[in-house]
């Protein structure tokens, strides 16, 4: 299967429908099987999202094969067992048609590790772990994915990644109103020892 042939063909399955299934990840194997190269195909479904950026729904598909391409997907349907390193950066931009947002992604999860370190006890190497086989790792992509991360605090996330579900059933607490100003007082000092930003910013559009 070339390229050309790829294209071709991923571009009908998002015009039918969802993505994020079997019947996409046998079209990648059998690209796979060619001789073709995770690269490539990842940028080429990038070049075809941006081609598709005019239809959110539509660039969403576009984005549910690059999950599948990138290995963030369920293990079921992936297709290349080495999964693309995230490069960690802060400033990402984020806007809809009322709303933007800045999200500090490395400044957030290096805050996450350091949580997990000091309320979680382990150390910052098991942090980074845990942390790099969560979704948390992956970059957001519009400003839905920004506000599923945001909705909940920092300190749940981070408990939630060293405890795992329903930790609060186990009198782990999931927020810091019990210890606020200790727990603010450090989140400072953190901030400034390690050079991190607010983990985002919301603001209107005009």
């Amino acid at each position: 299967m070339t390229e050309n042939e790829l294209q071709k063909i991923v571009k009908a399955k998002i015009a039918q429908g969802d993505c994020l299934n079997m019947s996409v990840q046998q079209i990648l194997l059998d690209y796979k099987q060619s001789g073709g190269q995770q690269e490539t195909a990842r940028k080429l479904i990038e070049q075809v999202a941006v081609d598709l950026s005019d239809d959110e729904t539509l660039r969403d598909r576009a984005y549910d094969i690059l999950d599948i391409i990138t290995g963030w997907c369920k293990p079921e349907i992936k297709v290349w067992d080495k999964q693309k390193p995230v490069q960690l950066t802060d400033g990402l931009q984020l806007e809809d048609d009322e709303t933007g947002v800045v999200f500090n992604h490395f400044s957030f999860c290096e805050m996450l590790k350091h949580i997990m370190v000091n309320y979680g006890k382990v150390d910052y190497d098991v942090a980074t772990e845990k942390l790099n086989d969560s979704y948390l790792i992956k970059e957001p992509r519009t400003i839905k994915d920004v506000e599923y991360i945001t909705h909940e605090l920092e300190f749940h996330w981070a408990m939630l990644l060293v405890h795992g579900e329903m930790y609060w059933t186990k009198g782990i607490p999931s927020d810091v109103n019990g210890f606020i100003d200790e727990y603010l007082a450090w989140k400072t000092e953190i901030k400034q020892k390690y050079n991190l930003k607010n983990s985002y910013e919301y603001y209107d559009i005009q």
